[in-house]
């Protein structure tokens, strides 16, 4: 994006048509296509401003975001879109600000049982935007927020959304089977689908730092190791099915998640509280010798 420097916090920003205010809180994130503040409306409304240098790209992404919009939808709720008059922000659409913690943040904290499940409603929200015939196409960890309390999964930054067929408009290398010489980069249910699965592994296996400079065979020779000898062995076969190109969509990649066996939470390991069992003991011990005494005294009777 060619827009100078940044919105400043404390700026406002005025839709041209509907005169709503926008005060600029912060950056959350800079893309290919645009910049995204957190922003709040002169009522109180929270949201995040995505401001863009096209009036086609805003509505493009607008159309996307009615498209799936509801109960149950993994992309932020569309808010108001508008033009202004404000350097930095002539093309823009506010949608619902997200809360929660990036994949890659939280997945060491889960259990193997939680990561399951946050996987099972990832493929959810990958299946109901391929519903629509659009792949999200950057698919990654940093796109996926999980929230703490009810476990649900959120998509953020629907800048890479591609209607199937397209070429793919925005994807990071690591989480794209193109990268690894696996599949061509094209906007598909398989695209996401073997992104998923290379997400998966990039949250057990650091990247090397020379990946990048090693040849598409390399890289894949590298993957196929990757997969074969550090990622969890509960997984191994279901993505190695995924970047075989034998799983092509969502609902076949959640049927294959759901046969993952993973692993049971190990039991509680604190010390016994013996505290009971001694209190009953001693109780029991004073019955027995009471019970010794009276038979001791009615014999000498």
């Amino acid at each position: 994006m060619t827009a100078s420097r940044p919105l400043p916090p404390g700026t406002w920003v005025v839709g041209k048509w509907t005169k709503r205010r926008w005060r600029v809180q912060g950056v959350l994130g800079t893309g290919a296509n645009g910049v995204v503040y957190a922003v709040e409306r002169d009522d109180g409304l929270k949201g995040a401003m995505k401001v863009c240098e096209t009036a086609g790209q805003v509505a493009f992404e607008w159309s996307l975001l009615n498209l799936v919009r509801g109960p149950g939808s993994p992309l932020p709720a569309p808010q108001q879109i508008d033009d202004s008059d404000r350097p930095g922000a002539r093309y823009f659409y506010v949608m619902e600000r997200i809360s929660g913690k990036p994949l890659d943040k939280v997945w060491p904290t889960l259990a193997p049982a939680v990561r399951k499940e946050i996987m099972l409603r990832v493929v959810d929200g990958i299946a109901r935007l391929h519903a629509t015939g659009h792949a999200f196409c950057d698919v990654k960890p940093q796109n996926v927020l999980v929230q703490a309390a009810s476990g649900e999964v959120r998509f953020v930054d629907p800048g890479g959304v591609t209607p199937f067929g397209k070429a793919v408009r925005q994807f990071t290398p690591t989480t794209d089977g193109a990268f690894f010489g696996l599949c061509d980069r094209r906007a598909s249910a398989a695209y996401d689908v073997m992104a998923v699965a290379l997400m998966a592994v990039s949250l057990e296996v650091p990247t090397p730092a020379n990946l990048y400079q090693l040849p598409p065979e390399k890289r894949r020779e590298w993957l196929w190791r990757a997969v074969a000898d550090q990622v969890d062995g509960a997984w191994r076969g279901v993505w190695g099915r995924v970047l075989r190109l034998e799983i092509r969509d969502a609902e076949a990649l959640r049927a294959a998640l759901s046969q993952v066996r993973v692993k049971a939470e190990k039991a509680d390991a604190r010390p016994r509280d013996w505290t009971a069992a001694f209190m009953w003991a001693s109780v029991a011990s004073a019955v027995l010798t009471t019970a010794c005494a009276w038979a001791l005294y009615l014999r000498l009777l």
